[in-house]
């Protein structure tokens, strides 16, 4: 008999949530460990992009299959099994010895989470009324920003205790954790036969605010995945802070970020009708995290970069609750397949940033790095600002 004192679409965003959090929490482990692994191996900021790369490869390329299966099957079965894969692949991390052992691992890896974004959201639409859809969505891709906060300390402190190899270890445990809860949810109650439709792709192809919704999607996955894949490097190598201090630089950010992400989520949903409008305005806070990155690259200490950090970060999470209820607005029919398919587009940035901010900071130095970030971050702002929309597509409405 069920006891608990909320509703069940909250045991449904919780468990969204929490699998989120182990999902960033296993992508973060990586960069802690990797200024140690690249001392170790000797590999330079370039080898080490293609490692830190090779997740995303496979993050994207089975995202919009896995999407598929998930809107096809439900999203219970299909994100047990997606959790069970990267929970193994994360213990397994620590086997390779080579370079590219590493990155075939890491790949495998992404393979698993490629599922994440299309079953939170499939999971969603079916528990969530629309005025719930910012709160709810950005509670769970907030996630991705509470990871960081949490796993680089406890990532820092297994690898300062117990070495580098014990953070996987330990990491892989909680996803096993996670799935007899997740397995006893049920599957929502909006589940019906519109779930299994073919996707009109085509039609939907067709839309211009679709598009303006991926491109602002792609700049914030830029400016994020660069901070969770470089960050600690960048505070140890081009910083010199001390292994506690990085720690605290890097997490400091994100947390921020969650922050601001849910809090203007808040004010998103008090939008109403008026939820475009809205949507467009949380463009001015997200251009000015870019101004911050600039500010960052060029401060006089690392105290003062980490602290322009934290401000940069604060108002990219402005613009979270933009992209991660914006499937459930346009297409609230497939929201979950098109979910799949705008973040496969959208980690195209987790593929190219890490290699090429490798590449940028061995050539031209950090400085290079930042201000390329930040003319993404406005390139997705411009975007969103011409075509965005958040009024659902007749096509894609889901029928009542």
């Amino acid at each position: 008999m069920r006891r608990l004192p909320w509703p069940r679409r909250v045991d449904a965003v919780l468990l969204c949530f929490l699998a989120n959090l182990i999902a960033h929490s296993d992508r973060v482990s990586l960069s802690v460990a990797m200024p140690v692994m690249m001392s170790e191996n000797h590999w330079d900021t370039a080898q080490a992009g293609w490692v830190l790369s090779g997740f995303f490869l496979g993050y994207t390329l089975l995202m919009a299959p896995v999407a598929l299966l998930a809107q096809r099957y439900g999203t219970r079965s299909v994100f047990a099994a997606c959790m069970s894969w990267w929970t193994l692949c994360t213990l397994l991390t620590p086997l390779p010895r080579s370079l590219a052992g590493l990155t075939a691992m890491r790949l495998l890896l992404g393979v698993g989470e490629s599922g994440t974004a299309s079953c939170i959201n499939g999971t969603l639409v079916r528990w969530f009324p629309p005025r719930e859809y910012s709160r709810a969505t950005a509670l769970c891709w907030s996630a991705g920003y509470a990871g960081p906060v949490l796993a680089v300390p406890a990532a820092t402190w297994l690898l300062h205790v117990f070495g580098w190899r014990a953070i996987f270890w330990v990491f892989g445990l909680f996803g096993f954790l996670w799935l007899p809860f997740w397995l006893r949810l049920e599957d929502g109650p909006e589940l019906s036969a519109a779930v299994c439709e073919p996707v009109p792709w085509k039609t939907l192809a067709r839309a211009p605010a679709l598009w303006a919704l991926f491109a602002l999607h792609f700049s914030a996955n830029w400016f994020f995945y660069f901070m969770v894949t470089w960050l600690p490097t960048y505070l140890s190598a081009a910083r010199q802070l001390s292994l506690p201090e990085m720690a605290a630089g890097s997490s400091l950010p994100f947390l921020c970020a969650w922050a601001g992400a849910n809090g203007f989520a808040q004010l998103l949903d008090r939008a109403g009708p008026h939820r475009s409008r809205a949507s467009k305005l949380l463009l001015i806070p997200y251009v000015l995290s870019a101004l911050c990155l600039l500010a960052a690259a060029a401060a006089p200490s690392a105290v003062v970069a980490v602290l322009l950090l934290c401000a940069g970060m604060t108002l990219l999470g402005a613009i979270t609750p933009v992209f991660s209820s914006g499937s459930l607005d346009l297409t609230p029919r497939y929201a979950g397949a098109v979910a799949g398919a705008q973040n496969t587009f959208a980690n195209l940035s987790g593929i190219l940033a890490p290699v090429v901010i490798g590449y940028l900071v061995k050539e031209r130095g950090w400085p290079a790095a930042f201000t390329v970030t930040a003319l993404v971050v406005a390139a997705g702002a411009a975007c969103y600002a011409l075509r965005g929309s958040a009024q659902a597509l007749p096509e894609a409405t889901a029928q009542k």
